[in-house]
């Protein structure tokens, strides 16, 4: 109950912040110094893969190796500037500069998490969040292989030309990218990062019944 009240918390107030343009106008030199790094993306041989890849064979950046540029878009109507300047009155109300990077960090990292999960539920299939609501109600959140392949093969069945030619590895291999679940041999586990994805879709009321 306590991490579905965190999610709908987390979404309730993620608008709040729009932290990365704060970052960038208020303490950029600070924070620049806890996040600093040049531009990371996944690579896969020559091809490269930025975060936004709607395909479930992109692999997912990590939350701590993404480059803050990528969250500030071009504030072409000038809303972003109000924003920025109702935050930065907030910050003044504040005493001393760790306090405010401590809440600046906090808001990113809250963020960045809503952001993971968009991206997540963009590319994920329905079957696949069923995989994940299966394992969830299982003792200790793990099952074997024959436990939920039947999901799979069900599937499969009924989206033909979607899953055609998607062996069962491939199929769980995007729930592994994005830390949604783990493999220990023949068991299958859901992490915290599913159960709370799946806190997630129940608190913005999210279809699961999605294609394939």
């Amino acid at each position: 109950m306590e991490s579905k009240l965190f999610i709908i918390e987390l979404v309730k107030y993620g608008a709040w912040p729009l932290v990365t343009c704060v970052i960038a106008y208020v303490l950029k030199d600070r924070v620049s110094g806890i996040f600093g790094g040049g531009i990371k993306s996944a690579k896969h041989g020559d091809t490269e893969f930025q975060f936004y890849e709607n395909n479930q064979h992109a692999k997912p950046i990590k939350l701590e190796d993404q480059d803050l540029t990528r969250f500030i878009p071009v504030d072409t109507t000038g809303i972003r500037t109000e924003v920025e300047a109702h935050i930065t009155n907030d910050l003044t109300k504040i005493d001393g500069e760790k306090d405010k990077i401590d809440i600046l960090v906090k808001n990113l990292a809250q963020q960045q998490i809503i952001n993971t999960f968009e991206k997540v539920y963009f590319n994920i299939f329905g079957s696949q969040i069923q995989v994940l609501e299966y394992l969830s109600v299982q003792n200790n959140g793990q099952c074997s292989v024959k436990d939920i392949l039947p999901i799979f093969e069900n599937a499969k069945q009924k989206n033909t030309k979607i899953l055609n030619g998607v062996q069962f590895s491939d199929y769980m291999q995007f729930l592994l990218s994005w830390d949604l679940v783990k493999n220990d041999e023949d068991k299958w586990i859901i992490t915290k990062h599913g159960r709370a994805f799946l806190n997630y879709i129940s608190a913005m009321r999210l279809d699961k019944n999605k294609v394939a």
